[in-house]
């Protein structure tokens, strides 16, 4: 059951194949079924609403019918299934039908453990909206006391996808639930219908069998067994609609309108034949092209009785169209397989999936459909290159012209209906800043800039900008953000803004981040933004470090004098951002009304790197301003000899213009390792013994030199091949 606000689902492995166990002999699906001492509930509807487990002392004798017309609930021959007896039709073709069954609460229906949840459905009618009172037409549910769509377990369809989706509530306030592929609900079209629990496994599966019993699709994902326990309740099992009577919510968009049949509860994982479970496949984020190889995992167990896994084969390729290469994947642990995806070059897009196949030639893949002949979808992840700047924006275009990224990166700018350009311009630019201000009769009033690259987001960063806020007194003016999704201002990578915070609970420079599943990690400035910052420049920088967790932020004067740094330490990563990074503005809703104010003012010298350029979170620095310098030095490079990469590390004192360059003994350049602009504090460059060119140089001695400004310094190397 998915609630009403929306449907919460964890990412979900769907597999178009698989089984459930409990016990060695495979057990045939469908039907007719007899009651076992693991069946809790078992309703043939052969002209009657008896329960065949009743016998067992655990469930009510009876099914009870309801509907405001008696008429519109009634037996007649199930003849599309076959081997069956009666079944039952459930008339919920008017809006003013109330057509459903129940069947009285008992201890045995709340259900905790491990379930194998069946029933045969043939809908005929649905709606496509929540507008429509057959939106989610409910096989098996059985609702929350307060509220329906909290529920211990539940079984359904969707008109708007026409998918099927099988889910339970549990005691931590979550609901842990999966759907099969769109399209896979077809109306007047007999289905076979199981959720399986498994409790020992720790995953939940949905199959879907046609009329004849052939399996048409398997759809599984892992639990946590420790935290997502079941919520039970006191409410009746509802077949045909998602109920309740008597609760202080009941649905009003769940009638199913078709047939049922042989609806079975039972308390263990019935042994149903299928191919291997796969789950836990390692879905790489965006990767380094230093790196040699991406390695991928994945878990897998045959469902059968002593089965096992034959073959685990990683397929990848490095374009978007072309064949798979296959890499047999090698057992790494329990039910565990492992390969490797070879390292590729700067800016390749790698996709792959996995398929494996158990001892009867069964197999299964993830992603599902990675073979379908339409439209097939496969792990992504692109390759960037480490250490580097992947954002800017320096504005020096001029007016009339839409801003250029200056990085290697190249990433796509967009800006809105006007481009303005400012000559007021903060200690070292440029001729030009960016303006941006408000228009009248413009609904979407601020001339933001957009940036589109998919390599802005990563697990540590460093943001450096000025910034000249006409005003800085409206809470959550988003000053740049780099958002997970374009209707989001939450749930970025990170944001830059002006937010209410202490000591007066007015806005200060704030700048945050989220991770998966939580957060934001906040930094705010201790000093009020209106009267402190407003209408002056500030030179404000993020960063972020993977290697000690440390999150810093600075605020420079218009001299660039340090006025604040402060730092904290958040060991989970920043989730990756899925939308175009915005400067001076937040995303908008859907109906084009904005949330939050956006920036007025002026912004230059954007700038954004894929690692702790600036140094903010290994100097040290107190929150008053006062810091440790950072002197003007070359070390010695490590190793020395060496063959084949050696590291220079250098240092700094400010953010200036640098350049190290090797040469040979007659003095000619041989490689430009640095031409850029860097922060204060200690950087780190590898040489891999190669020319401009990138062709690999001689055994001998080489020099290497380092410029900044007015500075030099010049040490010497050896390369032994």
């Amino acid at each position: 059951m998915r609630p009403l606000h929306s449907l919460i689902m964890i990412a979900c492995l769907v597999i178009f194949c698989a089984t459930a166990l409990f016990a060695q002999g495979i057990e045939t699906i469908g039907g007719p079924y007899t009651a076992d001492a693991y069946t809790v509930l078992l309703l043939h509807f052969d002209g009657n609403y008896s329960n065949a487990a009743a016998a067992l002392g655990k469930t009510a004798a009876n099914a009870v019918p309801h509907s405001t017309n008696p008429a519109k609930i009634y037996f007649l021959p199930n003849t599309g299934v076959a081997g069956m007896g009666q079944c039952v039709r459930i008339d919920n073709s008017s809006i003013n039908d109330s057509s459903y069954i129940t069947v009285d609460d008992t201890a045995a229906f709340d259900m905790t453990g491990s379930w194998t949840i069946e029933a045969w459905v043939n809908i005929f009618t649905f709606g496509a909206t929540s507008a429509d009172y057959r939106w989610v037409p409910r096989a098996v549910m059985k609702p929350g006391d307060d509220v329906f769509y909290l529920p211990n377990y539940w079984l359904e369809m969707w008109g708007d996808n026409r998918l099927f989706h099988a889910g339970f509530y549990t005691t931590g306030g979550q609901w842990i639930s999966l759907s099969s592929p769109n399209n896979m609900f077809v109306p007047g079209e007999w289905v076979h219908l199981t959720f399986i629990r498994d409790t020992a496994r720790a995953f939940i599966a949905c199959m879907v069998h046609d009329k004849d019993k052939n399996l048409k699709g398997f759809i599984t994902k892992g639990f946590d067994k420790t935290k997502d326990i079941p919520l039970t309740n006191r409410q009746k099992v509802h077949i045909g609609w998602a109920g309740a009577v008597g609760i202080a919510t009941a649905s009003t968009d769940s009638w199913l309108d078709g047939f049922v049949d042989e609806v079975r509860i039972s308390n263990v994982v019935r042994n149903f034949a299928g191919p291997p479970v796969i789950s836990n496949v390692t879905v790489l984020p965006n990767q380094p092209s230093t790196l040699p190889s991406y390695p991928i995992t994945l878990t897998v167990f045959p469902l059968n009785a002593g089965g096992r896994i034959t073959s685990a084969i990683l397929y990848f390729r490095t374009e978007s169209v072309g064949s798979f290469t296959g890499y047999g994947m090698t057992p790494s642990g329990t039910n565990q397989f492992t390969a490797s995806i070879p390292g590729q070059a700067f800016g390749k897009k790698i996709q792959y999936y996995v398929k494996c196949t158990d001892d009867n030639g069964l197999s299964s893949l993830s992603p599902t459909d990675a073979e379908a002949a339409t439209n097939p979808t496969y792990y992504s992840f692109l390759i960037y290159q480490p250490n580097a700047k992947t954002l800017d924006l320096t504005f020096e275009e001029g007016p009339g012209k839409t801003p250029v990224d200056q990085s290697p990166n190249k990433a796509k700018i967009k800006t809105h209906k006007y481009v303005e350009y400012s000559t007021d311009r903060p200690t070292g630019g440029g001729q030009y800043s960016w303006l941006l201000q408000s228009h009248p009769g413009v609904v979407v009033d601020s001339n933001w800039v957009e940036a589109e690259s998919p390599f802005l987001a990563a697990e540590e960063f460093t943001l450096d900008v000025w910034v000249k806020a006409d005003s800085a007194d409206l809470h959550a003016t988003r000053i740049i953000i780099n958002p997970s999704s374009e209707q989001d201002w939450n749930n970025a990578n990170f944001e830059l803004s002006f937010r209410n915070g202490p000591p007066t609970n007015k806005p200060v420079f704030t700048a945050r981040y989220w991770w998966e599943g939580g957060g934001p990690a906040t930094l705010q400035d201790s000093l009020r933004a209106s009267v402190v910052h407003g209408g002056k420049w500030r030179h404000v920088v993020l960063e972020r470090n993977k290697a000690n967790g440390a999150f810093a932020m600075s605020i420079r004067d218009e001299n660039d004098n340090l006025m604040f740094k402060k730092s904290i330490t958040e060991s989970r990563a920043p989730r990756m951002a899925g939308a175009p990074l915005r400067i001076g503005r937040s995303w908008f809703l859907a109906d084009n009304n904005w949330y939050v104010a956006p920036f007025r003012g002026k912004i230059d010298n954007v700038k954004l790197y894929n690692y702790p350029a600036a140094g903010l979170t290994t100097g040290i620095s107190d929150e008053d301003g006062s810091e440790i310098p950072w002197a003007f030095d070359l070390e010695q490079n490590y190793p020395n000899p060496f063959n084949p990469t050696t590291q220079i590390r250098f240092t700094i004192p400010k953010f200036q213009q640098v350049s190290l360059i090797i040469y040979d003994l007659l003095g000619r350049q041989v490689k430009t390792l640095v031409n850029e602009e860097r922060h204060a504090g200690q950087h780190k460059v590898t040489w891999d013994a190669t020319n401009d060119k990138g062709v690999p140089v001689a055994t001998g001695v080489y020099f290497y030199q380092l410029r900044a400004g007015d500075l030099t310094k010049t040490q010497k190397l050896l390369l032994i091949r």
